[in-house]
């Protein structure tokens, strides 16, 4: 039988860790034994991982990223005083088959990199999920998960696959040393940044198809109005000029544009489009990383240039310029003997101001 992997072995773990018991049925549900808190009675639970599971048994809870039983874990886990982190279960590997990815990933101006043995380490990310509800004539909600490698601040778009690949476990299986942490508003703001470029997207769409309602109900609402409105002006054109029921009758009209432009602000009030974003979660987890040492070497100067190789996507980190800071697979060495992307290479460095005396 296949060992269970991803969410299921960490949900798994963690069960285990905090006292309870699971057990596998044949219609591959588990029935865990799930250990109160303090002073309460164990109670038992049926998790599904697998969609098809629930179709003979909907009472059971289905656990996948950002569920509830997921989260209620993550927080007893915390509550017991263990950090609320997770590692996920691939080993950081050795260069084999790195090498050749190389030459296909990094371009090298006018020189040549070298490696040295590579060191495994650990690279935290965060995992950060979101509930955004939509506010309007209804509520709608969605789940937005933003995953960082809080080390560089990249954005980890597959996150989720690896995890549902290679499964997590609750605790390091390999003393690696952990790679810095880059500040926390540093790794907010990005957050931050992605989590608005999703939302305007979102948002974009549903303010479309609520303008569509808007206009096709006041359309009509208008409509209405402005005819009778003509109804009563004709009314009031076939009386004589002094017949005091002409005055009703524009009294009546003033009311009814009144009515009407009421009626208008209720309805863009109705369609008015609002979003409210409550931070649910983080999950910490650490990936494994392979650092590689290495040198850059051009024609008359030398450098180290550490390079990463990442197992989850069997592919290297791009590398960091050392001028401008962006992430770059065409490097360089510029006249300071630094490793530099093509823009930098070519604008000349600016001398440092004299110093004052």
């Amino acid at each position: 039988m296949k060992a269970p992997g991803g969410i299921e072995a960490f949900v798994l773990a963690a069960v285990d860790h905090l006292g309870g018991a699971a057990e596998r049925g044949p219609d591959g549900l588990y029935t865990i034994l799930w250990q109160a808190e303090e002073g309460g009675e164990p109670d038992t639970r049926r998790l599904a991982f697998d969609p098809d599971a629930l179709e003979d048994a909907p009472e059971a809870e289905m656990v996948t990223l950002g569920s509830p039983t997921l989260e209620q874990l993550l927080q007893r886990v915390a509550s017991r005083g263990r950090v609320a982190e997770a590692f996920l279960s691939l080993p950081a590997g050795s260069l084999r088959g790195a090498r050749d990815r190389l030459a296909r990933t990094f371009h090298f101006a006018e020189a040549a990199w070298e490696p040295a043995e590579g060191r495994p380490q650990w690279a935290p990310a965060g995992m950060f999920l979101f509930r955004a509800r939509y506010l309007s004539d209804s509520q709608e909600e969605e789940l937005v998960e933003v995953a960082l490698n809080l080390a560089d601040g990249r954005l980890l778009r597959r996150l989720g696959e690896a995890i549902e690949k290679h499964g997590m476990a609750p605790e390091p299986w390999e003393a690696w040393p952990t790679a810095e942490e880059l500040p926390l508003g540093e790794a907010w703001a990005v957050v931050r940044a992605e989590l608005e470029r999703r939302l305007v997207a979102s948002l974009g769409r549903r303010r479309r198809a609520l303008e569509g309602r808007l206009r096709r109900e006041s359309g009509r609402a208008a409509g209405y109005y402005e005819e009778f409105i003509r109804e009563l002006e004709e009314q009031s054109a076939g009386l004589p000029a002094d017949d005091p029921r002409r005055a009703a009758l524009a009294s009546k009209v003033r009311a009814v544009a009144a009515e009407r432009e009421g009626r208008l602000a209720e309805l863009a009030a109705k369609y008015r489009l609002e979003v409210e974003v409550a931070l649910l979660s983080v999950l910490r987890l650490y990936l494994p990383r392979l650092v590689v040492p290495g040198r850059l070497t051009g024609k008359s100067r030398a450098a180290d240039l550490p390079l990463v190789w990442d197992p989850v996507e069997q592919t290297w980190e791009p590398a960091r310029c050392c001028r401008c800071g962006t992430f770059t697979y065409e490097l360089g060495l510029d006249r300071s003997g630094s490793p530099a992307c093509p823009t930098c290479l070519q604008t000349p460095a600016r001398p440092a101001a004299p110093s004052k005396r």
